[in-house]
């Protein structure tokens, strides 16, 4: 491979699609290729750069010859996939990294979504269309977060940081100091410090920090976090009564369709049976209690009120009442038949 300082030309629009290295990242390169050479060679296609911009840069500016490598592509977009893979595929980046090497390819995928539903609605440029199902779903985005690995909300989110959040986070992103969620949702709050809103559950007005954002949406909750929490244990509870083993049962030899197996029976006139007497009235405590914390949830601090609470209060009443003259009713019941 013959090296010598070539003479290259860069396209700005491939050029702006390789994010910048950092200033940590650009001294490392530079003091490696003065001190070794450039041994990369830089990928060229029609004399024009489409991967190493930083090395041409460094070598020329200290005269330092490197080697190319001629590259067929068939067009340009062809050339801009090439090095969308390449950076995805050359260093250990995290997903705001990934992201922003993505969120540089936006417009060119945008450009080819419109190309491939013209051709499925009958337009031009055929040999963009590969097939009618990728037409279909030919959204940038969507393709966009495929390939970097992330969600479209998340594009979204790292696209309205970049636009929009101070150098001090972009850098902790970079880094990997906080999540995209995390800094997504500070730079929100911040925007809307002093403001309030109204939580579509209890009525309150809070600040909208009392409210969180779900990790794969842009928009607040209309609900707020305690709010929020009390319909977690709420399903929670939910779910815990779904799962409610049945009650303990008693099975006996029988004759079922004229074969002997195993049935269910009633319990003997027996005292040691009074352990399975018990677990049977466990099982119905039990399920009361779950289902009644499981309503208590739904008790959302807009409704209460005395009149409201006596009213769960004699409910509560009633079921003691009831259970224990049902108690007193059955013994009585027992004497009788003595």
């Amino acid at each position: 491979m013959e090296k010598k300082l070539y003479d290259l030309k860069v396209d700005p629009e491939l050029r702006e699609l390789i994010p910048p290295l950092s200033d940590e990242e650009r001294y490392m390169l530079e003091e490696s290729i003065v001190r070794d050479g450039c041994d990369t060679p830089l990928a060229v296609w029609n004399g024009t750069i489409v991967d190493g911009h930083n090395r041409y840069e460094i070598c020329h500016a200290h005269g330092i010859p490197f080697g190319i490598e001629e590259k067929d592509f068939p067009d340009k977009d062809a050339a801009m996939f090439w090095m969308l893979e390449r950076q995805l595929a050359r260093r250990n980046l995290n997903s705001y990294q990934r992201s922003q090497i993505g969120l540089k390819y936006e417009s060119f995928y945008r450009e080819q979504a419109k190309k491939r539903q013209a051709t499925l609605s009958g337009g031009s440029n055929p040999q963009l269309l590969q097939n009618s199902a990728e037409a279909e779903k030919g959204n940038a985005m969507d393709k966009l977060g495929k390939m970097v690995g992330v969600s479209r909300d998340t594009l979204a989110k790292v696209k309205e940081l970049d636009a929009n959040a101070d150098d001090r986070t972009k850098e902790k992103l970079r880094k990997g100091e906080v999540s995209i969620h995390r800094a997504y949702t500070d730079m929100k709050n911040k925007e809307h410090e002093g403001q309030t809103r109204v939580c579509e559950s209890c009525g309150e007005e809070k600040p909208f920090s009392d409210f969180s954002i779900p990790s794969k949406s842009k928009e607040y909750r209309p609900i707020c976090k305690k709010c929020e929490e009390k319909s977690k244990a709420a399903a929670k509870a939910a779910e815990k009564a779904a799962y409610l083993p049945g009650p303990p049962s008693v099975t006996g030899i029988g004759v079922r369709n004229g074969q002997i197996a195993l049935v269910s029976t009633g319990l003997p006139d027996d005292p040691g049976m009074f352990s399975h007497v018990i677990d049977l009235f466990k099982h119905s405590q039990n399920a009361y209690l779950v289902a009644f914390e499981a309503t208590l949830a739904n008790y959302h601090p807009s409704m209460i009120t005395e009149e409201h609470n006596e009213m769960i209060r004699q409910m509560i009443d009633y079921v003691a009442e009831t259970t224990e003259k049902m108690l007193d009713q059955h013994l009585n019941a027992q004497k009788e038949e003595k």
